[in-house]
């Protein structure tokens, strides 16, 4: 009889030529991304480089992707990837994309991957692995703690659409206690310190963006200034007092990622408010916007300027 420890099936190395479009499906089906624009323009890429990689004869069938995969009778049933990195001299795995199919689900497939990807990259001589996980996936949460991983900070994930006619925008006034303007030099502590706070250092590596360059002082180095071109910064003075600073980051990808700079206190949620509201009516081209936020903070400010919760992702960790 087949137990959670001991599920029916093979393990074997992910091959991207092979087995790429058969873990798009997978993904797409246990993920629910049918209707996920971001998650579907991965699904594509995906399936595309498996394509041609089976059409490129020539090369090798076996693609660079680390990961695992999870037959039964030949038919693909579960997935774990993972994704290297380096910071600071540390190496460190991504633990991301453990699917399995709804129909073998409780049978310890995904368990049984994730315990294989954990021992090959300690023996690989990785020492630390990551992972996001949605908070209400009480199930997965249990298991990767199960497995020596520790919960670590939490972060809601926001998406404004695109602007459907940039003809049409309505302007709302605001009293006079707040300016919306450029950042200045003399921001920056306050903004780095806020920015510690709400995108923890020890997760930066994962960021499309390199938080230094955020810095007045990364215009000093010419090696940066491709990258600082696609930054926007403005500060929100409340009573001339500084209250919190929005970083745009334009992309060449579906949406442009904003990063918002603010203390926690009882005002946040109005001054997340008026920043996000002032900056949409006067520098927003319309483009779609994702923002990533401490969860449960300022909750009321991005609905009010037009946000809408995707989800809430739980960063987890292990050291092996």
């Amino acid at each position: 009889m087949q137990t959670p420890q001991t599920p029916q099936g093979k393990i074997r190395r992910f091959d991207l030529a092979r087995d790429g479009e058969s873990v798009a499906d997978l993904i797409e089906g246990a993920f629910g991304l049918k209707n996920d624009p971001d998650g579907q323009n991965v699904l594509i890429q995906m399936r595309e480089n498996a394509r041609r990689l089976k059409q490129a004869s020539w090369m090798p069938l076996s693609g660079s992707v680390l990961g695992f995969v999870w037959e039964i009778e030949g038919r693909l049933v579960g997935n774990v990837s993972l994704l290297p990195f380096t910071h600071e001299s540390r190496r460190i795995h991504l633990l991301a994309n453990v699917a399995v199919d709804p129909a073998h689900r409780g049978e310890g497939i995904g368990k049984t991957l994730t315990s294989h990807a954990l021992r090959y990259s300690r023996q690989v001589g990785v020492r630390e692995l990551w992972l996001q996980v949605k908070r209400e996936n009480n199930s997965a949460i249990r298991m990767y703690q199960q497995l020596g991983f520790s919960q670590e900070h939490c972060l809601d994930v926001w998406k404004k659409s695109a602007l459907q006619n940039t003809n049409r925008r309505y302007h709302y006034p605001y009293p006079n206690l707040y300016e919306l303007r450029s950042r200045v030099f003399g921001d920056w502590q306050s903004q780095d310190e806020w920015l510690r706070r709400n995108y923890p250092p020890a997760t930066r590596w994962y960021s499309a963006l390199d938080f230094g360059n955020l810095s007045p002082w990364a215009w000093l180095n010419p090696l940066k200034w491709g990258k600082l071109i696609e930054l926007r910064q403005y500060s929100l003075s409340a009573r001339q007092t500084l209250a919190a600073v929005l970083s745009l980051q334009r992309t060449f990808l579906r949406s442009d990622n904003l990063y918002v700079a603010a203390p926690q206190t009882s005002s946040e949620s109005e001054h997340v408010e008026v920043l996000l509201t002032q900056f949409l009516q006067e520098h927003w081209t319309g483009k779609p916007l994702t923002v990533e936020y401490p969860t449960g903070r300022a909750a009321s400010g991005f609905e009010s300027s037009g946000f809408t919760l995707a989800r809430t992702l739980l960063w987890m960790h292990a050291k092996i």
